[in-house]
């Protein structure tokens, strides 16, 4: 399985070097970044030891389907601890407001993650209305860590700055489903309530003019998890680097 799942995870990263490589391809539609996270904080929840690496790679097609993907290392205390992330969809406008709709899949490779979060798919609904975004995220499936009817909403703006400076800040809540019960009869976790402010993020970043490069500071908030649980609060910074 461990075989399996690391031939996989080489031939993805095979196609998505093809894809920008191959001459002809339309990469006007092609949105790529790498990302160093000193910590890599997800829905609240510290995810790893330490730094992560993370990349991303987005095709547009000009009717507005879209396929794209997400890799980070995890680093539980492993060096084959990874999430891999697959997400399709549709994105187009409505007035003033840019949306994305579709499914996103959640893997994880290495020793860390339970036989329950081989994959976890969420449907998920996002947009943009000027400086302000949001996304919705509901699970199709239970996990260790979710249930399926469970919903995030997250909600976030940006305002820019002097001196190419930008400040930003997001809010994201829960509402928790029934418990997540396995074949086996365990349970993930027991619910003590059924909505919960998850996490925020305040967010310091400055681009460089001359180089595809942001540099951000960032001060996560963290809020409870199913069974009453407080997320830590953490302070990180990142090096984002966009594909020109």
């Amino acid at each position: 399985m461990k075989l399996i799942k690391k031939y996989g995870l080489v031939r993805g990263l095979c196609l998505l070097i093809i894809m920008i490589s191959v001459p002809g391809m339309a990469l006007a539609q092609i949105q790529a970044n790498t990302i160093l996270k000193s910590k890599y904080i997800w829905g609240g929840v510290l995810m790893g030891d330490g730094a992560v690496v993370q990349g991303n790679l987005k095709y547009t097609a000009e009717n507005g389907l879209f396929v794209g993907g997400m890799f980070s290392t995890l680093d539980f205390s492993h060096l084959g601890n990874n999430q891999i992330d697959v997400k399709a969809g549709y994105s187009g406008s409505f007035g003033r407001l840019n949306y994305e709709t579709g499914l996103v899949r959640h893997g994880f490779t290495g020793d860390s993650p339970t036989d329950e979060d081989a994959g976890v798919l969420r449907s998920f609904f996002s947009g943009s209305l000027g400086n302000m975004h949001f996304i919705v995220l509901s699970p199709l499936n239970d996990s260790s860590w979710t249930s399926a009817g469970d919903v995030y909403t997250k909600i976030g703006f940006v305002q820019p700055l002097p001196a190419d400076f930008r400040f930003a800040a997001s809010a994201g809540a829960y509402y928790f489903n029934d418990d997540a019960v396995f074949s086996d009869g365990r349970v993930a976790f027991e619910k003590t309530q059924s909505f919960a402010f998850r996490d925020a993020t305040l967010s310091i970043e400055r681009a460089i003019p001359s180089l595809p490069v942001d540099f951000g500071l960032h001060y996560s908030i963290g809020g409870e998890r199913q069974n009453g649980l407080e997320l830590d609060d953490h302070v990180w910074f990142s090096i984002n680097m966009r594909l020109p």
